[in-house]
């Protein structure tokens, strides 16, 4: 008995001391059977040993093999329970954000202007609030404001039109808040019409102001 005593007290004193160190080993598992062989069968043959006086050279062999085999089993065992803890999954990677929305609204000119001019009705400033509501809660959005005219008058004369609704747009918005660098302007005049400019109903969808939230 006292030569089993041997190599698992040698055993535990090598091994616990160290046991977080270990873990970090990638080659714990197989050294621990080994530690354990080679404590085992020096620990058992020093005991046969050293525990008899008449102990012959093949009993001393034959107690560090039985050492050696026990030692090596009880190092797999300890390695198994100490080296090969479970370590905690990582947590999968958070999903990407959505791709952005571009939202567009859409101001009608003859329901919020006044007719052929750049001032804003109370409905189109109504409109606009909410545009500011939103880019206010979310300093990520910016906005491209985009001035449109139908087909009636000079080209130069639509242009300039187009130009100032666009610009009266982003002066609301930035009296309310918004700062200028997040505010886009661009006239159009009369070069991109979603409507034929051959009818009334066609013109009038035409003449309108655009505001895209990116």
């Amino acid at each position: 008995m006292r030569s089993m005593r041997t190599p698992i007290a040698i055993l535990l004193a090598v091994t616990l001391p160290g046991c977080a160190a270990m873990r970090q080993d990638p080659h714990c598992r197989w050294a621990m059977p080994v530690w354990g062989a080679v404590a085992g069968g020096t620990g058992a043959g020093l005991g046969v040993g050293l525990g008899s006086d008449h102990a012959s050279d093949g009993e001393i062999a034959g107690a560090a093999v039985g050492g050696t085999l026990a030692g090596g089993a009880l190092g797999w065992l300890v390695g198994h329970y100490i080296c090969e803890e479970k370590v905690a999954e990582a947590p999968p990677p958070a999903p990407p954000p959505p791709p952005p929305v571009h939202k567009k609204v859409e101001l009608q000119a003859d329901t919020y202007f006044d007719f052929n001019k750049a001032t804003l009705k109370p409905e189109g400033k109504q409109k606009l609030d909410d545009v500011v509501r939103e880019m206010k809660a979310d300093p990520r959005i910016k906005a491209l404001v985009e001035g449109h005219t139908d087909s009636i008058g000079s080209e130069a004369y639509n242009q300039k039109l187009s130009e100032r609704r666009a610009n009266a747009v982003a002066d609301y918005m930035e009296s309310k808040g918004i700062d200028s660098s997040r505010i886009t302007t661009k006239g159009w005049g009369k070069t991109k019409p979603v409507a034929s400019n051959k009818t009334k109903e066609g013109r009038a969808q035409n003449r309108r102001v655009e505001i895209t939230e990116d």
